[in-house]
C-alpha cells in the first residue's frame, strides 16, 4: 500500500520542540523518564479529570496540508473554562513558573479545543508532580481563543517552513529514483530474483529471510530495490543494520555508486558516540564541554547547511559539527530523522536500551535492511541481557572512597550493591537487588566519577532486563556468582526470538540476509519471523570447478584436541605447500591457535606466519591484512573462527588461494550456553542445532566465504573433522561445497597440485 503523503503530520510534543527546547546537552535519565511516568500515572489516577483525551487538528501552513495530533494528560470539561492540565516531573526545588515548553504544549491543545468545540477560552494549568503524583507547584492561566491561535501559528509557521524544504527536497530524490539503473552493467546471477524479494516484501510489509552466496552482491541487491520502494511511497526511509564497521563500508560504498548515476540521496553513516567524541574525556554535559552548552542553538543552521549535501559520512559530520561547535553525536541524531538512508549497527534499531525513540516509537514506513543477520541471534541477545560484576563494582567504589570520602552517598550505595549482590543476587522478584541497583544508579546520576557513565548504562540495562526476565519468564534465567569479590548476577536473555519479532512487526519490510543463514526455517523462528514470512536461497554464482574442497576426517573434539595438533598442522603445510601463494588457517579458539603455532614452527622452522592475536586495534588489523594484499607472494595466517578476519574481509585473487578449517566452530559448552540450549529445544525444537550446531557452521562457512570472491577466483578448502561426514553436519553446506574426503597429507598434496595444473 503507497504511503499517503498528502497530509504532513506531527505529534503536539514536535511541533512545540521544534522552536522551544532547553539549549544545553544533558545527560538523559532513564530512571527519571521512569519516575516521569509514575508521576503522571499517579496523578491521573487521584484526579476526576478525564485522562489521555486525543485532539487532531487539520488545516494548512505555508500552503501545505498539516495534521497536529496528540492526547491531553487531564480534561475538566465541566469546569468554567474548562481546564487543560499539562503534567510534569518535578524538579528539586519546584519551578516558580511554568517552562515554556510545558505551557505551550498546553497551549496548543487549548487552540485545538476551541476549534473543536468552539469556546471562547480555556485555562491552562501546568502541575509539576513527584513520582507518586503529589503536586509541588501549579500554574493556572486563562487564555482567549485568539491569543491560542496566535501561539499555535507561531510554532506551527516555522515547523511547516522547514518542512516544505524537506518535501523538494523528496520531490527531487524522487524523481532521480523514477529512472535510476541497476548500479552495474548486469545483474549478476540471482540478484535480479533477491531484488524482486525485497521489493515484494517492501510493498507487502513482510519479512523477508534470504541467503546470499558471496559474490552474489548481496548489498546492491538489498539497497537498490528498497530505494526504488522509497521513490513510490512504499516506505518513508530505509535503515541498513550491520554488525562491524567493514559492512557499513560496503553499503555506503554501494550509496555512492548509485550517485554516480545521478541519484539524490541523503545517506548517513551513523557511528557510536564514543568514536565521534572529539573531547579527550566523554562527559556530555554543558560545565564540561563547550559543544554541549548551547548545542541546540546552533544545530538547526548545520541541519539546512546538511541539506545542500549528500554524502552525510563520518568525515561530513565530523567536520561540520566542527565548525558549528556541535556534539557530532547528537547531530547525527538529528540528521537520522530525515535521511533517506541510515548506515548503523543493529543496536540502533533493536536494542532497546540505544534504539532510536524518534524513529522507531512510532510508524513512519521504516524499512529494515539487516545484513549478516547470522550474527544477530547472539547480538539480540546481548542487547536484551543485563550484568553486575562484584569486582568492577568494588574498583569504582574504591575510586569513588578517593574522589568523595567513604562517608559519602556513593560510596555507600556502592556498599548497599556490593552486599546485596552477594547474599541476594539469585533472589526473586522481590529482592533487594533492584532496588540496590536503581540507588546506586541514583547516586551516579548526581555525582561525577570516572567511568561513572558507562557504569551507570550497564546497571540501566541490567534493570531493563530484570524487569523482563519477570515479566516474560521463559525466555529469560538468572545466573549467580556469589563470591564476593569475582562473583556478580548476570540476567540472560535465551531466546530472543520474541523481542525480534515485536520490534520488526511495524515495520515496511524487513529483510534478513546473509550468506550463511542457515538452515533457513529455522533460522527465520530464531529471528522472530513467521510462517508467513518468505524465504529465499540462492545458489553460489560461481563455476563449481574454480574452488576445491577437501575433508580430513579429523577428531578435533575438546578431549582430542591435544592429539589432532601433529595431524592438522601436517594437513595444513601439505596443503600450503602445494602451490605458493597464500593461505588462513582458521581455528575454532585461541587457545588451540596458541597450541598450534609452536608445531608449525617446528615442522617449518622457515614458515612465513602471521598470526592473530586477541585485542587487535583497528592500525593492527590494517597491518594484517596488507600482508595478504600487498606483501610478499607466501604467507600463511593463523586465526579464530568467527574473528575480525574471519568475517566481512575481502580478500581476492592472489590475496588468498587456500583456506584450513580446523573444527566445526560449536560454541564452548558452559552454563549459559545449556540454558540456552534448553530453552531454544522447548520453544523451537532441535535445541543443540540453535545453541551449537547452527552458528557453530555459520562460522565454518563464513570462514570459507573469504576464499571465493569473485568469478576470477580460485581456491582450495580444507576442512578438517570428521564430523562434516554427519549429515546433521553435511546438510548445513551449500550445495556448491562438493566435498573430496582425504586420508592423508600426501593426498592433499597431490588433489591440491592437479587443482592448480587445471587451473
Amino acid at each position: 500500500m503507497k504511503a499517503d503523503r498528502s497530509a504532513l503530520r506531527a505529534s503536539v510534543r514536535a511541533l512545540v520542540g521544534f522552536s522551544i527546547f532547553p539549549p544545553d546537552i544533558m545527560p538523559v535519565s532513564k530512571q527519571q523518564m521512569e519516575l516521569g511516568r509514575q508521576g503522571h500515572l499517579a496523578r491521573q489516577g487521584a484526579s476526576r479529570a478525564k485522562a489521555e483525551e486525543t485532539l487532531r487538528w487539520e488545516g494548512t501552513a505555508q500552503g501545505l496540508p498539516v495534521q497536529i495530533s496528540g492526547r491531553m494528560d487531564l480534561y475538566s470539561a465541566d469546569e468554567k473554562p474548562p481546564v487543560i492540565e499539562e503534567i510534569k516531573l518535578s524538579p528539586a526545588p519546584p519551578p516558580v513558573s511554568p517552562m515554556q515548553e510545558h505551557l505551550m504544549q498546553a497551549a496548543c491543545y487549548g487552540f485545538m479545543l476551541t476549534q473543536r468545540d468552539s469556546i471562547p477560552a480555556v485555562c491552562l494549568r501546568v502541575s509539576y508532580v513527584t513520582r507518586f503524583g503529589g503536586v509541588t507547584a501549579s500554574f493556572s492561566e486563562t487564555w482567549e481563543a485568539e491569543r491560542l491561535r496566535d501561539a499555535f501559528f507561531s510554532l506551527l509557521l516555522p515547523w511547516a517552513g522547514w518542512q516544505a524544504k524537506l518535501i523538494s527536497w523528496k520531490e527531487a530524490r524522487d524523481a532521480s529514483l523514477k529512472d535510476l539503473p541497476f548500479p552495474y552493467p548486469e545483474y549478476r546471477p540471482g540478484q535480479r530474483e533477491m531484488a524482486a524479494q525485497v521489493y515484494t516484501a517492501i510493498a507487502r510489509r513482510r519479512r523477508l529471510f534470504a541467503v546470499m552466496p558471496t559474490g552474489t552482491g548481496k548489498s546492491a541487491a538489498a539497497i537498490y530495490p528498497a530505494l526504488k520502494a522509497l521513490g513510490q511511497g512504499l516506505n518513508e526511509q530505509v535503515f541498513c543494520l550491520t554488525a562491524r564497521g567493514t559492512q557499513r563500508v560496503s553499503a555506503q560504498k554501494e550509496a555512492d555508486r548509485m550517485r554516480g548515476d545521478r541519484l539524490r540521496l541523503h545517506s548517513l553513516v551513523l557511528n557510536a558516540k564514543e568514536k565521534l567524541c572529539p573531547m579527550e574525556e566523554m562527559r556530555c554535559h554543558p560545565e564540561h564541554c563547550e559543544r554541549a552548552r548551547g548545542h541546540f542553538l546552533r544545530q538547526q543552521t548545520a541541519a539546512e547547511e546538511a541539506l545542500m549535501a549528500e554524502n552525510w559520512d563520518t568525515a561530513f559530520i565530523t567536520e561540520t559539527a566542527s565548525r558549528h561547535l556541535l556534539c557530532p553525536f547528537e547531530f547525527s541524531l538529528a540528521l537520522c530523522e530525515i535521511a533517506d538512508l541510515v548506515i548503523c549497527d543493529y543496536n540502533y534499531a533493536l536494542d532497546p536500551q540505544v534504539r532510536l525513540s524518534r524513529i522507531f516509537d512510532i510508524p513512519r514506513g521504516t524499512t529494515l535492511l539487516i545484513d549478516e543477520a547470522h550474527n544477530l541471534p547472539d547480538r539480540a541477545r546481548d542487547m536484551l541481557s543485563g550484568t553486575i560484576q562484584a569486582e568492577r563494582l568494588l574498583t569504582m567504589r574504591r575510586e569513588a572512597g578517593r574522589t568523595h570520602g567513604r562517608s559519602g552517598k556513593l560510596y555507600k550505595a556502592y556498599t548497599s550493591l556490593i552486599r546485596t549482590l552477594a547474599s541476594e543476587g539469585s533472589s526473586g522478584e522481590g529482592g533487594r537487588l533492584p532496588d540496590a541497583a536503581a540507588e546506586l544508579l541514583s547516586e551516579l546520576a548526581g555525582t561525577y566519577s570516572p567511568g561513572g557513565a558507562g557504569l551507570a548504562r550497564d546497571l540501566i540495562a541490567f534493570l531493563s532486563a530484570w524487569n523482563r526476565a519477570f515479566e516474560q519468564g521463559d525466555d529469560y534465567t538468572i545466573l549467580h556468582d556469589p563470591d564476593p569479590r569475582r562473583g556478580g548476577v548476570r540476567v540472560l536473555c535465551l531466546n530472543p526470538a520474541p523481542h525480534l519479532k515485536e520490534a520488526t512487526k511495524r515495520m515496511a519490510g524487513c529483510v534478513y540476509y546473509s550468506a550463511t543463514l542457515s538452515p533457513l526455517d529455522a533460522m527465520r523462528g530464531l529471528l522472530g519471523g513467521e510462517r508467513e514470512d518468505a524465504c529465499l536461497s540462492l545458489p553460489s554464482p560461481f563455476p563449481e570447478e574454480h574452488l576445491l574442497s577437501l575433508q580430513f576426517p579429523l577428531n578435533t573434539r575438546y578431549h582430542s584436541r591435544a592429539a589432532s595438533l601433529l595431524p592438522a598442522a601436517e594437513a595444513i603445510l601439505a596443503l600450503y605447500h602445494s602451490r605458493t601463494g597464500k593461505y588462513i588457517a582458521y581455528f575454532p579458539s585461541f587457545a588451540y591457535l596458541r597450541s598450534m603455532e609452536p608445531v608449525l614452527r617446528e615442522l617449518d622452522p622457515d614458515l612465513p606466519l602471521i598470526v592473530q592475536k586477541p585485542g587487535m586495534d583497528e592500525a593492527s588489523r590494517i597491518l594484517f591484512l596488507d600482508a595478504f594484499v600487498q606483501g610478499e607472494s607466501r604467507l600463511l595466517g593463523l586465526c579464530v573462527l568467527g574473528g575480525v578476519f574471519a568475517e566481512g574481509v575481502d580478500l581476492p585473487g592472489e590475496a588468498l588461494i587456500g583456506a584450513m578449517i580446523v573444527g566445526v566452530g560449536l560454541p564452548q559448552v558452559n552454563p549459559e550456553r545449556e540454558r540456552i540450549r534448553e530453552r531454544l529445544q522447548e520453544a523451537l525444537g532441535d535445541g543443540f542445532g540453535h545453541a551449537y550446531r547452527f552458528p557453530g557452521m555459520q562460522k565454518v562457512l563464513q570462514a570459507a566465504g573469504r576464499l571465493i570472491r569473485s568469478e576470477r577466483d580460485r581456491g582450495v578448502l580444507l576442512l578438517m573433522d570428521d564430523r562434516y561426514a554427519q549429515e546433521a553436519y553435511s546438510r548445513l553446506l551449500p550445495s556448491h561445497l562438493k566435498l573430496k574426503r582425504v586420508y592423508s597429507k600426501e593426498e592433499i598434496t597431490s588433489l591440491a597440485r592437479a587443482f592448480w595444473e587445471r587451473n
